[in-house]
């Protein structure tokens, strides 16, 4: 062993020792040694992107996929494009490790009363600090260990997020013992104090005529997906998603209801608002999935919500609280529901198949012209393979999918929904390929696509199975929307002065195939061309009609089951039954 080594070679161990397998970098003279480090070690794949939002952005899909960090390299005017990435990461609690590199020690401004000192000196710890669990730079290179340690399990440790560890680029270079190790550890969980809960929580399930138990992404965040879908099976109680655990349960589970929130599926909105009593597993029951009405989804019922954040917890006042671990919870709730008989309950049974079939999510949009986006998404998961995710960039597309989509058993759905970044998707799913060693299919607008194109070099030099489906509706039809419902349809910067390039010839300019569908009768055959090699990267462009929005949705300070929907759209017959009660 060598008597000493480089901080930038230590961190390559520390990164080995954490079994942190994948790198997203872009090159910078400030980061330059670690990337030299990492090159001639061997044993961490360094993928090069080719903007540093795209960097963060697959760093953040590689963890979101498994759960598992992985690190994100920038440095000056690259460390500040990272920013957006990590506050999605934070929001949407992914574990990531982003490393920054930084001006010499001696350059950094300090108290001196300039804005700037050194060459692309910036103060991203600083910035970083409120979109982060922590930030560090080290003063000194025997700094890096325990800083390093710190870092990687407070990304992992109870509600998982971004760490950020700045070094000055003398640092980087800075020896340190050879013998020095890094010292791994298990991630913290909070435990469960009062497991008594559970006697009253059961008492009040047993006599609840019609309960749900809300799944929220913290479900995944805690990696709890296995012990929760036992529970559910063990409880037999019907469930509604938010967007981000659309995938804990198999579409054809008999227990799954729908989509939860302001564009969700209007059966499972409605659902929502006649319960009785309500499990809520990882869900922070924000405005978007509960309404901005919170008092009429509070009342007349019975709440129960189970979060490993306590902060998060006190949006509805009336629910009881219980702080723990979703992983641990599921277990010791299971081994309690084990001695509690399932009750059936057919009358409610009965009762959401009912607002199912009223309400069904393809007839939201009624016989619109040209291809249905709903539709589209059914399209999509019956052509699609067991063994592939789907990653859904913001916009209009990401709504009418959730609606819609239905994701297999092993499947993941995988929207960034917290801070809902354009441009996300296609490196997301970079950092998703990359993790899962199998298909990705991008779900993206034409809009947000032209964020982050670029990156479609890095999938063609990777040989990633990417299939990209471009909707294409040739405007920001969010804004669009929201320009038709509240500012009298007028459309500057989403139709007025935006249009787009040829999107199939662009893809073909990088040397991937491509393909445009704009009828409905053509959206089955376009779907089985682009799965005919699984795993090549392919785009297919499908037009949609400009005007269409995204419905149901609740208007802002409506309840959930105040749902605005087409104009002239008329309920089926069973719809007619269903309004009449």
């Amino acid at each position: 062993m060598r008597s000493t080594i480089t901080v930038s070679e230590y961190i390559v161990r520390a990164l080995r020792a954490w079994d942190i397998s994948h790198v997203f970098t872009l090159p910078g003279g400030l980061i330059a040694p670690i990337i030299d480090a990492i090159y001639r070690d061997g044993s961490i794949r360094l993928v090069n992107m080719h903007h540093e939002q795209s960097v963060a952005f697959a760093v953040d899909g590689f963890g979101r996929f498994n759960g598992r960090p992985a690190v994100g390299l920038g440095t000056g005017p690259g460390a500040t494009n990272l920013l957006t990435p990590i506050t999605s990461s934070f929001l949407d609690s992914i574990p990531a490790v982003f490393i920054t590199g930084q001006v010499q020690s001696y350059l950094l401004k300090g108290a001196r009363p300039v804005r700037q000192f050194g060459l692309q000196e910036a103060d991203i710890r600083a910035m970083a600090g409120p979109v982060t669990k922590g930030t560090w730079r080290p003063e000194t290179a025997a700094d890096v260990s325990a800083i390093l340690d710190d870092a990687i399990a407070l990304s992992l440790d109870g509600r998982p997020g971004p760490v950020l560890v700045e070094l000055p680029s003398d640092l980087q270079t800075a020896q340190v013992p050879g013998e020095s190790q890094p010292r791994p550890r298990p991630p913290a969980k909070p435990r469960m104090d009062d497991a008594g809960v559970l006697s009253s929580l059961f008492d009040e399930l047993s006599a609840a005529e019609r309960p749900l138990v809300l799944v929220g992404g913290g479900v995944r965040a805690a990696r709890a997906t296995e012990a929760c879908r036992a529970l559910l099976a063990c409880l037999d109680v019907p469930a509604i998603a938010t967007v981000t655990a659309l995938d804990v349960l198999d579409a054809d589970d008999p227990l799954r209801v729908g989509l939860i929130g302001m564009f969700g599926n209007r059966w499972a909105n409605l659902a929502a608002m006649e319960t009785d009593f309500v499990l809520v597993l990882g869900s922070k029951l924000d405005l978007g999935t509960i309404g901005a009405d919170v008092n009429a989804w509070a009342k007349g019922r019975t709440i129960y919500q189970v979060d490993c954040d306590p902060g998060e917890m006190r949006r509805v006042r009336t629910a009881r609280t219980i702080v723990a671990d979703l992983g641990e919870f599921c277990r010791l709730a299971l081994e309690v529901a084990r001695d509690h008989a399932p009750l059936g309950r057919p009358q409610w049974t009965q009762r959401l198949d009912e607002l199912r079939h009223a309400w069904p999510d393809t007839n939201e949009l009624g016989d619109c012209d040209g291809i249905n986006p709903n539709v589209l998404a059914r399209e999509l998961s019956a052509a699609s393979p067991t063994e592939c995710d789907f990653v859904v960039d913001a916009g209009q597309h990401l709504w009418w999918t959730a609606q819609s989509i239905q994701p297999r058993l092993g499947q993941r759905f995988l929207p960034s929904l917290g801070l809902g970044p354009c441009g996300y998707s296609l490196p997301a799913a970079i950092g998703v390929a990359l993790s899962s060693h199998r298909p990705a299919v991008v779900v993206v607008g034409d809009g947000a696509f032209q964020f982050n194109l670029q990156e479609l070099q890095t999938v063609v030099r990777n040989r990633l199975p990417i299939k990209i489906l471009l909707v294409d509706n040739r405007c920001h039809g969010s804004v669009r929307q929201f320009q038709e419902e509240h500012l009298e349809a007028r459309y500057p910067t989403t139709v007025i002065d935006y249009d787009t390039p040829d999107f199939t010839r662009l893809a073909e300019a990088y040397g991937i195939r491509s393909r445009e569908v704009s009828e409905p009768d053509g959206v089955g055959e376009a779907l089985s061309w682009l799965w005919d090699d699984p795993m090549d990267a392919a785009l297919l462009r499908v037009e949609i009609p400009m005007l269409l929005n995204v419905y149901p949705n609740v208007p802002f300070g409506a309840p959930l089951n105040v749902m605005a929907g087409r104009p002239g759209l008329e309920p089926s017959r069973a719809a007619a039954v269903v309004q009449g009660r």
